[in-house]
């Protein structure tokens, strides 16, 4: 039967990207028992019910087999984007509600339907009518760890199926830009942290690769600016960073204008960095999309700050959530993406309709060139000319 929601908070808030407690929560029977009372009282079947769902199959990769990945859209449109949305908490449902406000006619959640991405957990907090808001022409779901906690069988099977999206993959494109989302959450998720102590697991599949290279970017002379979407991040500033996507996306990012990315509950931007030794990108993370948010506990150090060039990022306390769960949390939030011909204006906004921030890019006399206004609530600025041309103008 259909959970309703808005869940409670607190149930999210202790999970911090445990993927043991993810499988707890998902597969337990009776649902919210303690794990040290469960496991006093019933130490055997808990033993047997988890280690059957940590040692599980991956679900089989899909590939495109009626199409090629690529998707037309409009000169003139408006595309939704969130990330660690799927949590059914009240904030995202607030976040859900200012998304299709705005009419888009894309939407695209970047990975994590919680806890472990189940057919159940889908139904329940995903693909019901007052859930993920549908774009009027597309919508898409990308695969993240959470969904991998589970090996992929809910997201694979039903999530997909549901929103007649054939892979986990694909490129929306009209005649001034390009939008590739790209899996990185495959090879997550199978054995529990894995990934925090093998962090080059985390990669592109191969399928995905040469789909890159024969469909996707076959021609050296289409200069339309790429603006890449994943769930996991190359780099952070607050944590660490998956530098295989990197290595991954090599030869295509002097194309790529931007990189969004979600995984860290927590919304920063970053200028012009180049790391490893790859292009210069600039990246933005959004995973404040219906997680409890993580405030740091102290500003990230000078080092990292100097090390990703951390422009800004969202350190306010809402306190509604803060009340409910007795220490600071986070807003969560959404980014609207609106193309008109040449020109790309970004909207980043909170769960209560706030703009935090405008990012504005023009190509009309050929490379973009762009410009940052603050909004009406102040972000954490650590330099406010960080963006190197993309100047944060006033606040």
């Amino acid at each position: 039967m259909k959970q309703s929601g808005p869940r409670d908070l607190a149930e999210l808030d202790r999970l911090k990207r445990s993927a043991s407690n993810s499988l707890w929560m998902s597969h337990q029977d009776p649902p919210s028992q303690g794990a040290r009372q469960f496991l006093t009282n019933n130490w055997i079947p808990w033993f047997t019910h988890y280690f059957g769902v940590m040692f599980h199959e991956r679900h089989p990769f899909k590939r495109y087999r009626t199409g090629n990945g690529i998707f037309k859209i409009p000169d003139t449109v408006t595309v939704g984007l969130a990330a660690d949305w799927g949590t059914g908490t009240g904030p995202a449902y607030k976040v859900a509600k200012w998304l299709k406000y705005r009419e888009p006619a894309v939407t695209i959640h970047m990975g994590d339907v919680y806890f472990s991405g189940t057919s159940q957990e889908y139904q329940d907090w995903f693909l019901g009518d007052e859930d993920w808001p549908r774009g009027s022409q597309y919508t898409f779901a990308m695969n993240a760890n959470h969904e991998m906690y589970s090996g992929g069988e809910g997201y694979f099977e039903t999530a997909l199926g549901a929103l007649k999206q054939e892979a986990s993959y694909f490129c929306l494109e009209n005649s001034y830009w390009r939008i590739l989302g790209l899996d990185s959450g495959y090879y997550s998720g199978i054995l529990p942290l894995i990934e925090k102590f093998w962090l080059s697991r985390i990669r592109l599949h191969d399928d995905i690769m040469q789909w890159l290279a024969s469909v996707v970017f076959p021609d050296r002379a289409d200069q339309r600016p790429v603006i890449v979407l994943t769930h996991h991040q190359l780099f952070s500033a607050f944590d660490t960073g998956y530098s295989t996507l990197g290595k991954n996306l090599a030869p295509y990012l002097d194309r790529v204008l931007l990189w969004f990315w979600g995984h860290e509950h927590r919304f920063a931007g970053y200028g012009p960095v180049s790391v490893n030794g790859l292009p210069t990108i600039r990246a933005r993370c959004i995973g404040h999309g219906g997680m409890p948010v993580e405030l740091p506990d102290q500003p990230p150090s000078a080092g990292k700050v100097r090390e990703t060039n951390l422009v800004f990022y969202d350190d306010r306390s809402d306190p509604e959530s803060t009340e409910t769960l007795g220490k600071p949390i986070g807003y969560c939030g959404f980014a609207a993406l609106r193309f008109d011909g040449p020109v790309l204006t970004i909207q980043y906004v909170d769960q209560n309709n706030t703009l935090l921030l405008t990012e504005s890019w023009d190509r009309s006399a050929g490379a973009p060139v762009g410009h940052a206004d603050a909004g009406t609530e102040p972000l954490h600025v650590v330099h406010p000319n960080g963006l190197n041309g993309l100047v944060l103008r006033g606040g």
